[in-house]
């Protein structure tokens, strides 16, 4: 008797209800093989790398805890949250950062700093100023990145 209901339901364009008539147990399961070799393009940093990262890390850190205004932006509210940080605050960070450490590469700073503030790198770069923007692509070109790349953004 079901079987003629719902033959007729598909029949007159109803459609079976997918939320009763599912078939989640029927799901077909990805047995393709996984690998978990290290990627050949991997290149492990090296001993003066990781020791300037550190370094640049402690730079930038002592930076925002001492400075009255980097510190502001990164200090937990009353209510428990961080405050939101607009385009020109970013681009504050950014400006005093790089020109309190002008030995630190701008690109390292990029990264330190949208981590120690918990932003994206994405919407970070999106707020920049133009000018930060060539910087930092002029700083990867100069390291041998973007080589391909015709355009500056």
């Amino acid at each position: 008797m079901n079987e003629e209901i719902e033959n007729t339901q598909e029949e007159d364009g109803l459609f079976r209800d997918k939320i009763f008539d599912n078939e989640y147990e029927h799901t077909e399961v990805e047995s393709s093989e996984k690998s978990l070799s290290i990627d050949s393009n991997f290149v492990e940093k090296t001993l003066d790398e990781k020791i300037d990262e550190t370094m640049f890390q402690k730079y930038v850190s002592t930076l925002i805890d001492t400075h009255p205004r980097l510190k502001q932006l990164n200090t937990i509210t009353e209510a428990g949250t961080f405050p939101k940080i607009n385009k020109s605050e970013i681009n504050e960070i950014y400006k005093i950062v790089t020109q309190s450490l002008p030995l630190v590469p701008k690109i390292e700073i990029f990264s330190i700093v949208t981590t120690i503030y918990d932003l994206s790198p994405d919407k970070f770069y999106e707020s920049l100023s133009n000018t930060f923007k060539t910087d930092l692509i002029d700083e990867l070109k100069s390291r041998g990145y973007l080589m391909k790349s015709n355009t500056l953004f």
